[in-house]
């Protein structure tokens, strides 16, 4: 069964993408999807779309949402979709995000 949670990134945005984006978790990068930014300026696009809010002075720079799936529930690929399908209705293409799936030693996916 899959579970689901959520961590505020409060002050290292940068440190948290090059951590789920790992070539060596995403199998060199190729599950990793992102919109309205890449991997490699998120961290400032994320600081930039903050800054032209109200929402400035939030301490929440950006959220990792981490899904996990049981040994053989999904393919890798199907975690990945899923991921991106969960974004893209939550997010309704307001905003940027970054999408990784880690496979991980046993057959579970995030």
């Amino acid at each position: 069964m899959a579970y689901t949670r959520i961590h505020a990134i409060k002050s290292t945005v940068g440190k948290s993408i090059d951590y789920i984006c790992n070539p060596e978790k995403t199998d060199n990068m190729r599950l990793v999807s992102s919109y309205s930014c890449s991997p490699g300026s998120a961290e400032y696009d994320f600081r930039f779309a903050l800054a032209g809010t109200r929402y400035g002075d939030n301490k929440n720079l950006a959220y990792h949402i981490v899904q996990s799936f049981a040994p053989g529930e999904v393919s890798a690929e199907e975690a990945h979709q899923i991921g991106m399908e969960l974004a893209d209705r939550f997010l309704k293409g307001n905003y940027s995000y970054v999408i990784a799936t880690h496979k991980h030693q046993g057959g579970t996916h995030e």
